[in-house]
């Protein structure tokens, strides 16, 4: 490319190497801290799970998680393995599926969501109260632009 970008160019790609970089650093910290009990992929399966007791599909699951439903089959079956969740098929419709949490699997997430939770806010302690406020508010505006909601 031979057209150089602008200041205000520069300024955003130096931008997302700081959002990558602290994405990064935190996700380091944030997995070490549940190596003990489950990956991240896992934990993020397990917390959406958590929130639907009705049970996800693969379908939703996939929406909510951001990520392809065929990625989501290893975990969800090692998940089984472990007795945390299970497969339901839908008794009105064979062709749908749903993911639920055992009952250990609730217990499970019992003692690792909180414990996810208090690593984030230990995590980011040394951010003022107003820091995250701003930061808070700017990501919306960035998450709606990224989503194509932008006003």
């Amino acid at each position: 490319m031979d057209n150089p970008l602008t200041q205000s160019e520069r300024a955003r790609v130096g931008l997302w190497i700081r959002l990558a970089r602290c994405y990064n650093l935190a996700m380091r910290d944030l997995r070490s801290g549940l190596r003990e009990e489950c990956t991240m992929p896992q934990f993020d399966v397990l917390a959406q799970l958590e929130r639907s007791p009705e049970g996800l599909t693969f379908s939703s699951l996939s929406e909510k998680l951001l990520v392809t439903a065929g990625n989501l089959t290893g975990i969800v079956d090692r998940l089984e393995k472990q007795g945390l969740a299970f497969r339901e098929t839908n008794p009105k419709d064979r062709r749908q599926t749903f993911i639920k949490l055992t009952d250990k699997g609730r217990e499970y997430c019992d003692k690792i969501i909180p414990q996810h939770t208090h690593d984030i806010a230990r995590l980011l302690a040394g951010l003022s109260d107003n820091t995250v406020q701003n930061l808070r508010g700017d990501l919306d505006k960035m998450a709606a632009l990224l989503d194509g909601q932008q006003e």
